[in-house]
């Protein structure tokens, strides 16, 4: 089930690598806007584009508002798009997604509580098609160029190493090898400020899951490097 009513281990691979990979050509994909409007990625591609994924109880995608609408305002050769997907850890004050009027409501209460700035936030459909196609990891970022070619691709998003690969496409112009990173360590205050509002269950559910999803996601991490041992 793609809108999962609860965060469990199953609902994400972190043993492989999924999705569109660096140096590939992603779909001229459509999505909503704010306002409900429909949009391709063709709209944004008067520059390149830089694309995350988020949610309202993502902590991971919490944990790097700030940096990244830092970036936004000092960058203007990119368009910075948020692509809203599903829910990362609903609970019982956000409920997984059962309708695209949900979806939107909640991707405006992000845009106004957590002040989205100099980033336009587009809305992927209730069946998750594009956020599927990128890979279905709750905070990836991407860097595309304006004839859509993927030129990096990083699974947990960090914005200090998405600044580093921003330059070197500046520099290169070429795809970026795709490298395995480190899933980011719980910000605690963060991680309290999404729980908080997306109910304490959702809390629970992701420290019950959080040894066996460190386990997976350092093995995975093991076998990409060495694939003969796995």
């Amino acid at each position: 089930m793609y809108n999962y009513p609860k965060f469990k281990n199953k609902e994400y691979d972190l043993l492989h690598s999924t999705g569109i990979r660096s140096g590939e050509i992603i779909p001229n994909f459509t999505v909503v806007n704010l306002d409900g409007k429909t949009k391709s990625i063709s709209d944004f591609l008067d520059k390149p584009i830089v694309l995350e994924t988020g949610s309202l109880s993502c902590g991971m995608f919490a944990g790097q508002e700030k940096a990244m609408n830092q970036l936004a305002k000092e960058v203007t050769d990119f368009n910075f798009l948020l692509l809203y997907v599903r829910e990362a850890h609903p609970g019982k004050s956000i409920q997984a997604h059962s309708s695209m009027h949900e979806k939107c409501d909640l991707a405006n209460r992000l845009n106004s509580e957590d002040k989205i700035e100099n980033r336009t936030i587009i809305i992927d459909d209730i069946n998750g098609t594009v956020h599927k196609i990128l890979g279905a990891l709750p905070n990836m970022v991407f860097i595309i160029d304006t004839n859509r070619l993927v030129i990096f691709k990083d699974e947990w998003n960090n914005a200090s190493d998405l600044q580093k690969a921003m330059h070197e496409f500046r520099i290169t112009q070429k795809p970026i090898r795709q490298k395995w990173s480190m899933l980011p360590l719980p910000n605690i205050p963060v991680e309290y400020k999404v729980f908080k509002r997306a109910g304490w269950d959702a809390g629970f559910d992701f420290i019950i899951a959080l040894p066996k999803l460190l386990f997976s996601h350092l093995f995975g991490g093991f076998c990409r490097k060495f694939p003969g041992f796995c």
